[in-house]
C-alpha cells in the first residue's frame, strides 16, 4: 500500500489560516483526468490533465496548499462505503499516485468533505465553525456552476462581509477558462475568491495565485454543510440545487431567490 503524507482536516485548516493560502484540492476525478478519462461533468482533455498534473508535483508553500485526500492511513476513520471506495481507487491508481505526488507533504483535501464520511461526526461541528473563518468578515467572490448555488437556503456564509458571484457552465468549465479567470481578474479586488469547479478549480487556484489573488477551491462545502444540518447517515439529494456525487444534476427546482440573483456579476453560460 502507498503511504503519502497528507495533513489532517484540523491541521490543514489551521495552516491555511495562518497563511491566508490559496488552495488547490484534488479527488478521485482530477486523477481520472490525470490518467486520460472524463469524468461526468468534465470531459477529458490533454491541457487539463497536464496542469492537474503539474500542479499535483508543486511543492506547498504558505501561499499555495496542494491537497490530497486523507486515505493513505488510519481508513478506520471513515464509513464502509468510504473505505471501500478510497481502497479501489487507490489499487487502480497506485503506480500514478507513486509517479506524481512527489512532494513531501499534502494538505487534505477533506477540509470540504468535514461530515458524511467521517464515522466520527462529533468533530463536525468544529470543523465547520473553522472553515467559516476561512471568509469571517471577508468580502467574497464565489465562482461556481450554474447549479451549485452555494449557501443559497443555509447560513454557511451568513459571517461574511459580503457576497458576490461569478457563474460558470455546471458541465466542462474548462473550456471556458480564459474566460473565467479574465472575470475572476476584473472583480477579485480585495476579495476572497471561493471556487467551486471541479477540476477547473485547481487550474484556476494554481493560476490566479500566482497573479496574488487569494483563491480556494472548496468544492462541495454546500451539499456537506446541508447534510451536517439535517444530520444526514447517507448522502440525501438536495432538491434545490446540485448536491456532491449526483453528477447529472436531474430533478432539480430552482427556487427564485432575490439575494441570489443580486448577488451575480456575471454569467458566463
Amino acid at each position: 500500500m502507498i503511504y503519502i503524507n497528507v495533513k489532517n482536516i484540523d491541521d490543514s485548516l489551521d495552516y491555511i489560516l495562518e497563511n491566508n493560502s490559496s488552495v488547490a484540492r484534488f479527488g478521485d476525478g482530477e486523477i481520472d483526468i490525470i490518467s486520460g478519462n472524463s469524468i461526468p461533468y468534465q470531459e477529458y482533455d490533454k491541457d487539463l490533465a497536464d496542469n492537474l498534473r503539474k500542479i499535483l508535483q508543486t511543492e506547498s508553500t504558505a501561499d499555495f496548499l496542494v491537497c490530497l485526500p486523507d486515505v493513505f492511513e488510519n481508513m478506520e476513520r471513515y464509513n464502509d462505503f468510504a473505505v471501500n471506495f478510497w481502497r479501489g481507487h487507490l489499487a487502480h491508481y497506485e503506480q500514478l499516485y507513486k509517479e506524481v505526488c512527489t512532494s513531501n507533504w499534502y494538505g487534505s483535501t477533506f477540509i470540504s468533505r468535514p461530515y458524511i464520511d467521517l464515522l466520527d461526526k462529533t468533530k463536525s461541528h468544529n470543523y465547520f465553525n473553522k472553515i467559516k473563518n476561512l471568509w469571517k468578515d471577508k468580502d467574497l467572490l464565489i465562482v461556481e456552476g450554474e447549479t451549485s448555488r452555494s449557501g443559497v437556503g443555509n447560513d454557511l456564509f451568513a459571517n461574511a462581509k459580503s457576497i458576490k458571484r461569478i457563474i460558470c457552465p455546471s458541465k466542462n468549465a474548462y473550456r471556458k477558462l480564459s474566460k473565467i479567470e479574465e472575470e475572476i481578474i476584473n472583480y477579485a479586488d480585495n476579495r476572497l475568491v471561493l471556487v467551486m469547479l471541479g477540476p477547473t478549480a485547481k487550474v484556476l487556484a494554481y493560476n490566479l495565485c500566482k497573479k496574488g489573488i487569494n483563491i480556494i477551491d472548496i468544492g462541495h462545502i454546500d451539499s456537506e454543510y446541508e447534510w451536517y444540518k439535517m444530520q444526514a447517515t447517507h448522502k440525501v439529494k438536495l432538491s434545490t440545487k446540485h448536491t456532491a456525487e449526483f453528477n447529472y444534476d436531474n430533478d432539480i427546482t430552482f427556487e427564485y431567490d432575490e439575494n441570489y440573483n443580486s448577488q451575480i456579476l456575471v454569467n458566463i453560460n
